[in-house]
Formats: structure tokens, C-alpha cells, sequence
């Protein structure tokens, strides 16, 4: 029988059908696909079931310990990432430049990736019984990329075919899914193609320069594996560059003179007019020849409206997370995928900062009102007559700014609360009214010598309240005087200082600037940074070249300029934009980046002992600079060295002579000090529950890892 259901507001009327509706498997609008069975596939696993739970009333199997989902005849089944990728399609000598390349499962081009051949199999497996295929991957180029190798390889099917569609999304909550569902899409071929050849361009950079690089050290007997990246160079370049001005910065003394007075209860702080004064005896003059009394020349006020903060894209809401939290680029989008993917929080991997008018935005408000500490900022908006954010100028055609979906977080980790709390306050910030502030400018006169105080108070805080915590503004309110006063001069004092260089990157501030000259894309700028530092080219928290990373700059720069092009490396970002939009055939492209690996070849085998000289003393004292601790074997210097299959371990520095190592567990590794017991570096293990942390040192006496309970010895072949 028919059942009324009541509920007590519009909006939960509107979130009872979707719940109901999802109970009855959804029909896709008009579309090219033929009848059942489908096959959907999603980029995680985590993904998949969320699409088989909005979709409908969903079935969990599992196949070889793999799940994957039926819904009525369809199947939804997850990759994991990548699982293909590209490699030599022979393998021989140790040679370039190599070109002859195709895409392969992944779990044949490196054993890290042994996982996948599960998921793998499980998606041909399912593809047999399916004449429709899917593309639910995340909407950007990565998750093009991954859904068209998978239905061209895996699935046998001609990614292009009328049987293959796209579910385009910006949320994974059930309304977007379903939604998302119900208007499906072709593939999008530009955006597809766009992604094929920046994986073709990055790995005949990647190989080919890595090989040229660590042969040419190896002429030099420098037994090490040596690599850059067609946005590395560039970046590595950058950072260079702003180490060698902080370096060779002369800072240069200069004067400024401050003059403390007062009236009754006032009492001011005022600069000399002339800010800073080159010479000492000139300071010295003007202050002998001020007085005892100052008088109020001028009182200037102004008072300005300053609009609300625009919505986060990523690489805004990664340099706002550095700033406030302290939380480093990588780490911030890692949590913000995760965010992601269990529907709190929009697409993180955009480039907009706007909002689009079509979203709900006063429903996702009341529902995050129901949090408690949001209730009272929520409450305020929703009773605006119009909620309309401030948007700010840059856009992404495929996903609208970062915001929260209004799906109630549950376990949140330290990290992702802090995360999704920035989120939130920025989106409830960017609804809120202009903040009025007021700047109020005094001069003053003593004996002719004028003196100035500026100060900046807030009247009314409009959308600071909302921003809460996050807007942090100086506030300097001045006393309250009138032109013509007179106050009694306490105290001149001169302050002697000296001009200061630039300031060293940070990972966010990098990020800005790689965004700022176009080079990488927004989901790939902070790994590229990570990635420098995992090579020894970088150090610290504010950013320093390594002795190693200059003298890759200045070899490169010497002897092979174009692989530290940031004018390269902006023309193929340009014309991989030009695919997507298809102006210009991926061919062209990728044509032009073997003609320039070519001439890079040819440059590096022309000069490749001088090159591998060059690298291999800085190499040297790289490895001294970094030692681990002492060999057990020869008494060299133990360092952190990776196999060919990706694994890291602790090596000798002289091998091939001394071949001694010691093995270390799986997961992301980074060295975190010093044993008290046996100065040997400690490594911490990012992987499982929690970080954990061991002495490599396989003699130490401690042998104790600094999480209670965990207990892991180092151990290595004898001789």
C-alpha cells in the first residue's frame, strides 16, 4: 500500500526520497548504452561501495578476497589507482634514449605493485559477463586515464565506442551519485588523451634522463642511481636560484628612529618620516635635533571594506593548511582525498574558487548547523536573505571550489579534523559580510622633524566570525587625538638594523610559485616537491638545497640547459592543454618530446665524463653529510638506497666493494634523529595504525621501537 511519510522540514523530505529511491535501482536519462549487463567501474574500492549503496539495493561478493558489487545486472568494481603502467616493451641493456614503450599491467612493471594484479583479475573476470562499460574514476585527467586503460586493456573495448559512457561528479554523496548516474556522459576524449601523453612525456623524461644521469656517475665510479623529472629540473632550478641570493646576500646596515610620547593617559609610538636612514651620522642629526614637545600636524582616517576570503582551491587550501596548521602540501591533500572519497567534503583536486549557483548550499549549512561547534556560524547564515558566496576569479571547468557536502564526519583522524574544520570555516567565511576596518594615519611634528604612526583596528567583523580562529589580523587602534595637540616626547630612541635577503621556500610557498609559472598541475606540484626531497635534493622544513641538488642545477645548466627549462616545460603544459581541448593532436606532441630527448641525449653522451665528475664528488660528500651510521663491514658510511623494484634499504656507501645491507620494513620511510644508545639514525615507518619508529643500527642494545609494543630488528646477509 502506498505509505505517507512526514517529515519536518522541506530539506529532510528531499534527503527521505533519495534514501528511499536508492533502495530501487536507478535508469540512466537517454544514453548510448544498450541493454544489461554494465560494468562500472570506480578508481577505489571504498568508492565502489558507495556507488553500489546509492545505487541500489547492493550485493557484496567477493572473488579471490577482492569485493566487488552487484546492483540488479550491474557490477561495480574498484581499481586500485593506476594499475596500469607504462614500461619498455624489451628489456635489455642499459641504454638511451629508449621510446619503444606501451602500457602494461602495473603489477609487471614494479613488484610495489604486486596488490593490484588481484583487482586486476577481477575486473577481466567481470568484463566477460558485461557488454556496457562505465567510467566512474574520479573526473580529472588521472582518473580518465585510469578508467580508459582499464576498459581498452582489460576490458578489450574501444574506450570511444557508443557502449562506453562517463558518471561525472564533484561529491560522493548518494544525491551526486545518482545524479551522476542518471546523466551519463561519453568519455572525455581531450581529457583522456591530455592524460596519455603527459604520462608519455613524464616517463621518456623520467627513464631517459635517470639513465643518462647515472651512467654518466657511474663512468666517475659513482655507484648511484641519479634521476630528474620534466618538472623537477625546472623546480629543483627555482628553489636553487632563491638558496644561491639567500647565499650570497650582503645585507647592508641602516638606521630608523622611534620616538616614544605621550598626553595624560595617551601614549603614542612614532617613526621618523624617512623610515630608514643610510647613514648613522644623518639618524644622529635628526634625533639631536628633536625637542621635548611633539605636535598633531595631521589625523587621518580611513575606514574600507574588506570583502570576504574567496572559496579554497587546492593549492590555496595547501598553503592555508601550511600556514595555520602547520600541515605540509602532501599530507594535505592525502587527508582531503580522504575527506573526499567518505563524501565530506567536495573534489579537492581543483582549481577553482568559485561556487556554483546549482548547489544547495543553505541545505549543506543547516546540516552542518547540527555540529555543534558550527551551530551558532550556521545559524547566522541561514537567516541572510540571499546566501551567496564570494567568489574568486579562477575556474575549473571540470569541478566548482572545495566545500563541505553537509555529511555529518565520523572518526576523524588529528589531521582530517583539523582539515575539515579549515574547510568549513572557509566556507561558511566566504557567505559571510565585508569586515569594516579602519586605518588611521597621525604626523607629528618635532622641531620640523616629522614623525608617523599608522595603526589598524577592526570596527565591525563581519566574516571574521565566521573564518573564527583562521582570521588572524594585526590590530594596532591608536589613541584618539586631534590636530593641533601637543604631547609631552618621553624617549628618542635609534634602532640599528640590516637588511634582510629573501625568505627561503617553504613546501607551500613553492607550490604557489610552481603554480604561479604553470609548472605541473594542481594534483601533482606537491608530490614533485616530495619527490626532490626523497632524492637528496633537498632538506628542512624551510626549504635548502642540498650540495648535491646545486651541483645537479649547475652540471644540467652547464651541459644540458633544457632539462632545467621552466620555457620547455611551460610549452608542453600549454599544448597537453591544447588536447584537452582538442586543438592539438596528442602525436604532435609527443613527437616534439622525443625530438627534445633526442637533442638531451646527444648533449649528455657528448659531455658524459664531464658530467659524471662533476656529480661524483658532490655524491661523496653527500653521502658523508648523510651517514647513517658506520658500516659493521668496512666502516663506511651506511645510507638509505633503494632496489630496482622500488623497495628502500640501507646500503654501504662503497659498495660495489663492500656489499653489505640491512633490510627494512615495507611502508614510507624517513629518518626521524639519532639513538641515544648508539647515535645510529633512527627511521620512522608511516603505514597501519600509527607511525613507528626503530635504531637500524641491527647491534643497538635498545632494539625497541618508540610505539609501545612494536619490536623490529634489523637484520642483513652474512659477509
Amino acid at each position: 500500500m502506498p505509505t505517507l511519510i512526514i517529515t519536518e522540514k522541506p530539506n529532510v523530505a528531499e534527503r527521505q526520497t533519495l534514501s528511499v529511491e536508492k533502495k530501487v535501482f536507478v535508469s540512466p536519462k537517454k544514453t548510448n548504452l544498450g541493454k544489461m549487463p554494465t560494468l562500472i567501474i570506480t578508481e577505489k574500492p571504498n568508492v565502489a561501495e558507495r556507488i553500489a549503496n546509492s545505487l541500489g539495493n547492493a550485493e557484496k561478493i567477493s572473488r579471490n578476497g577482492i569485493s566487488y558489487y552487484r546492483v540488479d545486472d550491474n557490477f561495480i568494481v574498484p581499481a586500485v589507482g593506476h594499475i596500469y603502467g607504462l614500461n619498455e616493451k624489451k628489456k635489455g641493456t642499459w641504454t638511451y634514449p629508449v621510446f619503444d614503450i606501451d602500457w602494461m599491467p602495473s603489477y609487471k612493471v614494479t613488484k610495489a605493485s604486486e596488490f593490484t594484479k588481484k583487482y586486476l583479475e577481477n575486473i577481466k573476470f567481470l568484463s566477460e559477463k558485461c557488454n556496457n562499460f562505465i567510467n566512474a574514476c574520479d573526473y580529472d585527467i588521472e582518473g580518465e586515464v585510469i578508467g580508459f586503460n582499464v576498459i581498452k586493456h582489460a576490458c578489450n573495448q574501444d574506450p570511444l565506442q557508443e557502449n562506453v559512457m562517463r558518471m561525472r561528479y564533484s561529491t560522493l554523496t548518494s544525491e551526486s551519485i545518482i545524479n551522476a548516474y542518471k546523466n551519463l556522459e561519453p568519455i572525455n576524449k581531450g581529457m583522456a588523451y591530455a592524460g596519455l601523453t603527459r604520462h608519455t612525456l613524464d616517463w621518456y623524461w623520467g627513464i631517459n634522463l635517470s639513465r643518462a644521469l647515472t651512467l654518466a656517475v657511474r663512468r666517475a665510479h659513482g655507484y648511484v642511481t641519479l634521476s630528474i623529472g620534466r618538472v623537477q629540473g625546472p623546480t629543483l632550478k627555482i628553489l636553487a636560484a632563491r638558496d644561491r641570493l639567500i647565499s650570497e646576500f650582503k645585507p647592508e646596515p641602516y638606521w630608523q628612529i622611534e620616538m616614544i610620547s605621550s598626553k595624560g593617559e595617551k601614549r603614542l609610538s612614532a617613526f621618523h618620516s624617512e623610515d630608514k636612514f643610510w647613514e648613522k651620522d644623518k639618524a644622529s642629526k635628526a634625533k639631536d635635533n628633536c625637542g621635548n614637545i611633539a605636535r598633531v600636524v595631521q589625523v587621518e582616517k580611513k575606514k574600507f571594506k574588506q570583502p570576504p576570503v574567496t572559496p579554497f582551491d587546492l593549492t590555496t587550501l595547501q598553503t592555508e593548511a601550511y600556514k595555520q596548521l602547520k600541515i605540509d602540501p602532501r599530507r594535505t591533500l592525502e587527508v582531503a582525498q580522504e575527506l573526499y572519497t567518505n563524501a565530506y567534503i567536495s573534489y579537492p583536486r581543483t582549481s577553482s574558487q568559485q561556487l556554483p549557483p546549482g548547489i544547495n548550499y543553505s541545505r549543506i549549512i543547516e546540516n552542518l548547523g547540527r555540529i555543534q561547534e558550527y551551530g551558532q556560524s550556521a545559524d547566522v547564515l541561514i537567516k541572510k536573505k540571499k546566501i551567496k558566496p564570494n567568489n574568486g576569479k579562477k575556474k575549473d571547468p571540470a569541478h566548482p571550489a572545495i566545500y563541505p557536502t553537509g555529511e555529518i564526519p565520523k572518526n576523524l583522524n588529528a589531521d582530517a579534523s583539523k582539515i575539515y574544520d579549515l574547510i568549513v570555516r572557509r566556507f561558511f567565511a566566504t557567505f559571510g559580510e565585508p569586515a569594516i576596518r579602519e586605518t588611521v594615519n597621525i604626523k607629528l611634528d618635532n622641531n620640523s622633524e616629522i614623525f608617523v604612526a599608522e595603526g589598524t583596528r577592526t570596527i565591525d567583523a563581519g566574516w571574521h566570525h565566521l573564518y573564527g580562529k583562521y582570521a588572524k589580523f594585526e590590530e594596532e587602534e591608536l589613541p584618539s587625538l586631534e590636530k593641533g595637540e601637543e604631547l609631552n616626547v618621553e624617549d628618542i630612541k635609534i634602532h640599528e638594523k640590516e637588511t634582510k635577503p629573501q625568505k627561503k621556500y617553504t613546501p607551500a610557498s613553492i607550490i604557489r610559485e610552481m603554480e604561479k609559472k604553470n609548472l605541473g598541475t594542481k594534483a601533482t606540484r606537491s608530490q614533485i616537491v616530495d619527490i626532490l626531497f626523497r632524492r637528496g635534493y633537498l632538506k628542512g622544513k624551510t626549504i635548502e638545497v642540498t650540495p648535491l641538488g646545486l651541483n645537479v642545477v649547475d652540471t644540467l645548466g652547464k651541459y644540458c640547459p633544457e632539462v632545467l627549462s621552466e620555457k620547455l616545460t611551460r610549452k608542453f603544459e600549454k599544448e597537453m592543454e591544447g588536447i584537452e581541448a582538442g586543438k592539438i593532436p596528442s602525436e604532435k606532441v609527443i613527437g616534439e618530446g622525443r625530438e627534445t630527448i633526442i637533442k638531451i641525449s646527444n648533449e649528455f653522451k657528448e659531455n658524459e665524463s664531464e658530467i659524471g665528475k662533476a656529480l661524483a664528488g658532490s655524491l661523496l660528500s653527500t653521502r658523508t653529510a648523510s651517514s647513517l651510521g658506520a658500516c659493521h663491514k668496512c666502516g663506511g658510511n651506511l645510507v638509505l638506497r633503494k632496489s630496482k623494484f622500488g623497495s628502500q634499504f640501507v646500503g654501504c656507501a662503497n659498495y660495489p666493494k663492500c656489499n653489505y645491507i640491512i633490510s627494512l620494513p615495507k611502508g614510507k620511510l624517513k629518518e626521524s634523529g639519532r639513538c641515544k644508545q648508539c647515535d645510529y639514525s633512527t627511521i620512522m615507518v608511516f603505514g597501519g595504525t600509527r607511525p613507528w619508529g626503530f635504531c637500524i643500527n641491527p647491534e643497538c642494545p635498545s632494539k625497541k621501537n618508540f610505539a609501545v609494543g612494536k619490536i623490529f630488528v634489523p637484520n642483513q646477509p652474512k659477509g
